[in-house]
């Protein structure tokens, strides 16, 4: 059966949208299109709560959300991210073969988009799973996206390797049957 690797994504993110040319849009596109139109709505402030930043990082996400387009001008999930655990990954030095592995197995949990995979391609946001946002009467993120990141996880595969921090791995486990297979990674320091 086919084997998934989940990851976290990281808060750091950039615009990269001349290297790679992402080749697909997020699963969930309409579910990120309600929480950005929720974004949207509040003011500086209510934003800047939920978002727990200084005024110039809040500045800067703010500026984001205002305009922000979907399906324009978008960098891959894969390439956005600016995190240690990205760099230390260093896709842009991945060989095609590498690429391929990577777009087959390996998807990124993500508050803004449920569940990506590396060549998704997406927008610098701001929006940790576990921000208080109520969103169409559902209590948080994780309330939010319910089973759909599970769902989409073990469509094809009982198989996933777990690598992602507690935070975003709360999003797959109460959903858990007992045949699935879901191995956690605990990274001793």
């Amino acid at each position: 059966s086919l084997m998934r690797i989940i990851i976290s994504p990281a808060k750091k993110m950039v615009d990269a949208t001349d290297d790679f040319a992402s080749q697909s849009l997020p699963i969930y596109l309409a579910n990120t299109e309600q929480i950005l139109q929720y974004l949207q709505a509040l003011s500086f402030d209510q934003i800047k709560r939920i978002w727990k930043c200084n005024d110039k990082l809040a500045q800067l996400n703010y500026a984001r959300i205002q305009n922000m387009d979907l399906t324009q001008n978008l960098t891959p999930a894969i390439f956005s991210y600016e995190g240690i655990q990205y760099q230390s990954m260093a896709p842009d030095v991945f060989t095609q073969k590498q690429l391929d592995y990577i777009s087959e197995h390996l998807r990124i949990l993500s508050g803004f988009y449920g569940i990506l995979r590396p060549f998704d391609g997406i927008k610098p946001y701001r929006l940790e799973m576990q921000a208080k946002v109520q969103i169409n009467q559902s209590k948080n993120l994780y309330n939010f996206w319910g089973r759909k990141l599970y769902n989409e996880l073990f469509t094809a595969n009982k198989l996933v390797v777990n690598l992602a921090s507690k935070e975003y791995s709360k999003a797959i486990t109460p959903y858990l049957k007992p045949e699935d297979e879901f191995i956690t990674c605990v990274f001793g320091v």
